[in-house]
C-alpha cells in the first residue's frame, strides 16, 4: 500500500470517527471506509467494557451466521482455549492478528477456523481490537473468503495506525446520551440463563430484565444480547462472579452481575449503573488522569480547593489546574455541572439531573 493511498485512507476513517454518534455508526461507517483499502467478504465488530474488557454490545448483522455464534462465543469465552481470543490480542504487542500467522500458516490448528470461519464459508480473519495504551474500547473481525488473497502485513500495518483513532472515537461516542429510557424504574432485574453447546437461553427472567436486555444495543441470540452470552459465558467457568458495564440504546449504563450456579446455569443481575461506576467509565473516556479522577470525587463531595489540596498534599494552585484540565476535557464550566456531567447525566433518566450552583 503506497503512502498516498494510505494517507487518504485514513483521512476518510478520521471523518467517520469524528461525524459518529453511536458506536454501530460508527462501526459501519468504518466498515464502509476501509472495504476499498482492505476488502474483506464478512466482518462483525464490538464495544468493551474498558476496565474489565468484556463485551458489551456490537454489530453482527454482516458477520458470521448465527447459527455459529454459540460456538464461536464458546471459543471466544468458554473454558476451550483457541488461538488469538480478542482477550490476548489486546494484551499484545500489536492490537492486530491475522490468523494465518498467529497458527504459522496452518489455520486448521485453531478451532475457531475449523467450527465457524470454515462452515461460514470463509477462510482468512483479522481481528483489530481497538486501544490506547493499555485500555481496549472495542474490536474489529474482518473475514475473507478463498476468493480473496490472505491480509497481508502491509494491512495489518496500516489496521494497526486505524486502531487508535477508533478508540478515541468509541471514547467520545461512549458519553453521548439520546432522550427516553425503555425502563421507567430503577430497579434491579433478574434472570437465569441456562448455558450448553447449543447456546444461551433465557431459563426465567423478571419483566424487568426481558426489558433491559431487549434495551441492550446488540445482537440478539434466542432472546439473549451477544454480549449477555459472552459474560454468561465467562461466568460459567469461573469460581467467582463477574462483572461488566454497557449501555443501552439511549446511552444510560446498565451494570450485569453473572454469576455461576451450576456448570449449566448462570444468574445475572441486571440494574442501572451507580453513579460511581458510570464515573469510573466517562473518566475513561474524557481521558481524564488518576490525579485527575481522584480530585473530582472530593469536588462532588463538596471539598473546597484547599481542602483537596490539603488532603492530598498539594498546592492549591496545583489543585485549580488540574480542575481547569478537568473542566477542559469535560466541556464545563463549573463544579455543579462536572457532576452533573460525570455522576448525573449518564444515570438519571433526561430531565431528572440535580439543580446545582456553580
Amino acid at each position: 500500500m503506497d503512502r498516498g493511498r494510505s494517507r487518504r485512507a485514513l483521512g476518510a476513517v478520521d471523518e467517520v470517527c469524528r461525524q459518529a454518534t453511536s458506536p454501530t455508526e460508527l462501526h459501519r461507517g468504518l466498515a464502509r471506509v476501509l472495504s476499498a483499502t482492505v476488502p474483506f467478504d464478512r466482518w462483525c465488530a464490538l464495544t468493551f467494557d474498558p476496565e474489565t474488557g468484556l463485551p458489551t454490545g456490537g454489530y453482527h448483522a454482516e458477520g458470521f451466521p448465527m447459527e455459529l455464534m454459540p460456538r464461536l462465543l464458546e471459543l471466544e469465552y468458554g473454558a476451550v482455549w483457541d488461538v488469538g481470543r480478542l482477550a490476548e490480542v489486546a494484551r499484545a504487542e500489536s492490537p492486530v492478528s491475522i490468523l494465518s500467522r498467529a497458527t504459522e500458516d496452518d489455520p486448521a490448528r485453531s478451532a475457531r477456523f475449523r467450527d465457524v470461519i470454515e462452515p461460514a464459508g470463509l477462510r482468512h480473519e483479522m481481528r483489530v481490537v481497538h486501544r490506547r495504551g493499555d485500555v481496549s474500547w472495542g474490536a474489529l473481525v474482518l473475514a475473507r473468503s478463498g476468493d480473496l488473497a490472505d491480509f497481508t502485513p502491509a494491512e495489518s500495518a496500516f489496521m494497526e495506525a486505524v486502531a487508535p483513532r477508533v478508540a478515541a472515537a468509541l471514547q467520545r461516542v461512549t458519553v453521548h446520551v439520546e432522550d427516553g429510557d425503555p425502563v421507567d424504574q430503577d430497579t434491579p432485574g433478574v434472570v437465569t440463563l441456562a448455558v450448553d453447546d447449543d447456546g444461551v437461553a433465557v431459563a426465567s427472567g423478571t419483566p424487568t430484565a426481558r426489558q433491559w436486555m431487549a434495551a441492550i444495543d446488540d445482537a440478539m441470540l434466542d432472546e439473549v444480547p451477544i454480549a449477555v452470552a459472552s459474560l454468561a459465558r465467562t461466568a460459567v467457568v469461573r469460581d467467582s462472579p463477574v462483572r461488566c458495564r454497557l449501555r443501552a440504546r439511549t446511552g444510560r449504563w446498565l451494570t450485569l452481575h453473572a454469576e455461576r450456579l451450576s456448570d449449566r446455569s448462570v444468574s445475572v443481575v441486571i440494574e442501572p449503573s451507580r453513579p460511581s461506576d458510570v464515573a469510573s467509565i466517562l473518566g475513561e473516556a474524557y481521558r481524564l488522569t488518576a490525579r485527575e479522577m481522584e480530585i473530582v470525587g472530593l469536588v462532588v463531595r463538596g471539598f473546597s480547593n484547599a481542602e483537596i489540596a490539603r488532603r492530598l498534599w498539594l498546592s492549591p494552585h496545583t489543585v485549580a489546574d488540574h480542575l481547569k484540565n478537568v473542566f477542559e476535557k469535560t466541556g464545563v464550566g463549573s463544579r455543579g455541572e462536572l457532576t452533573s456531567r460525570l455522576f448525573f447525566g449518564h444515570y438519571l433518566p433526561r430531565g431528572q439531573e440535580p439543580q446545582q450552583n456553580g
